[in-house]
């Protein structure tokens, strides 16, 4: 039987879960900004000229938010929003590169978006759209049968890292404790292989990546590995136009990085219009470790509310308003290592124990 707390104690330990006060973790901070927008404006004066490039600019950056929270088959719906809408959706913007005359402005803007504004333009729109960030990838470029870091295949894979997406991109650091297990990889590599480097960086997959030239481009030989999958494809890139090999590179890499991303936003992509209530039970050995839970609640985008019910020394009952579906919930909560299940009496605990998770619930498509 549950002892009743106090409101105090509630709210000293589960203060700002609320949706308005969750903290973004620096991953989903950057969903919100794109970065080196080139803009390129004309008007019949320096001023006026300004204002067209940055209202384009802002258009660009829209488009580019809008494609990093939804699937490709939505891209048709995207909301075209007037530059009076879009204005105020803009939180602030750092310009650099700046060139300009009596008539044309030219410059290079990174673009901060609001992003409860960006929420309610996607709602209003009825779009489905996802804010759950899956666990990284960790992406091993070879440069034919070697990683070398500073190529442009590795340079390529490296800019990825620094692009706001559902499904993050790492690469290696390369010191000394990476450098025994590099030499060994290679695309026949299985998951016992790479596990050692998936775990240091955190990664919920390794895509071993190996570019070698061709006729007319580059050719890359990939192998996807998860603990329970490997996924061998390749793919051909032709050069276009004056493209040199770094800029070939760079947007064989993000072609590449885009399609990681699809599966995992068909997958989490939810009508954020509509709200479901699930009672969970949150069982805990010390303080700590409910903090740490609470974090991973605070994090969790789908979650939209948790009010604690009840709660005692090792245990709390805690209401869980969320969007999306069940599945959906625990293909969120996963990505932190947390587990949400059912017993055989139907009630839902959060836990960290994976494989009595895994006994209960669906299984997610993880990156």
């Amino acid at each position: 039987m549950f002892e009743r707390v106090r409101l105090a104690v509630v709210a000293l330990l589960f203060v700002g879960i609320a949706a308005g006060g969750m903290s973004a973790a620096a991953s989903a901070a950057d969903l919100w900004t794109v970065a080196n927008v080139a803009v390129d404006g004309t008007a019949n004066s320096p001023s006026a000229a300004k204002d067209a490039a940055l209202a384009r600019g802002r258009t660009k950056a829209w488009t580019e938010v809008f494609r990093r929270l939804t699937p490709s088959t939505e891209w048709q719906s995207q909301p075209q929003l007037t530059d009076e809408v879009l204005e105020p959706m803009i939180k602030s913007f750092d310009i650099a590169n700046e060139k300009h005359s009596s008539t044309r402005y030219l410059a290079t803007v990174t673009y901060v978006f609001n992003a409860a504004s960006v929420r309610d333009a996607m709602r209003k729109s009825g779009i489905q759209f996802s804010e759950s960030t899956a666990k990284p990838v960790l992406v091993i470029a070879l440069t034919g049968a070697a990683w070398q870091p500073e190529s442009s295949w590795g340079s390529a894979w490296s800019s990825q890292t620094r692009k706001g997406r559902l499904v993050p991109v790492a690469v290696p650091l390369g010191d000394a404790q990476d450098q025994s297990a590099l030499a060994t990889i290679s695309t026949a590599a299985d998951w016992s292989v790479v596990k050692p480097l998936a775990d240091r960086y955190g990664a919920g997959s390794v895509l071993v990546a190996a570019q070698t030239r061709s006729a007319n481009g580059i050719q890359v030989s990939m192998t996807h590995l998860r603990s329970d999958s490997r996924v061998p494809r390749s793919q051909a890139f032709a050069r276009q136009g004056a493209e040199d090999e770094t800029q070939l590179a760079a947007r064989a890499a993000g072609s590449i990085a885009d399609a990681l991303q699809e599966d995992w936003k068909r997958t989490t992509s939810v009508d954020f219009g509509s709200q479901t209530t699930l009672s969970v039970m949150v069982p805990f050995r010390t303080l700590a470790e409910w903090v740490s839970m609470r974090k991973v609640l605070e994090s969790t985008k789908l979650v939209q509310k948790a009010s604690v019910e009840e709660m005692n020394m090792s245990v709390a009952r805690v209401r869980l308003d969320y969007v999306g579906k069940l599945d959906q919930l625990q293909t969120a909560l996963a990505q932190s290592n947390i587990y949400l299940a059912a017993d055989d009496k139907g009630q839902w605990t959060l836990s960290r124990n994976a494989s009595s998770a895994a006994a209960q619930s669906p299984n997610p498509v993880v990156p």
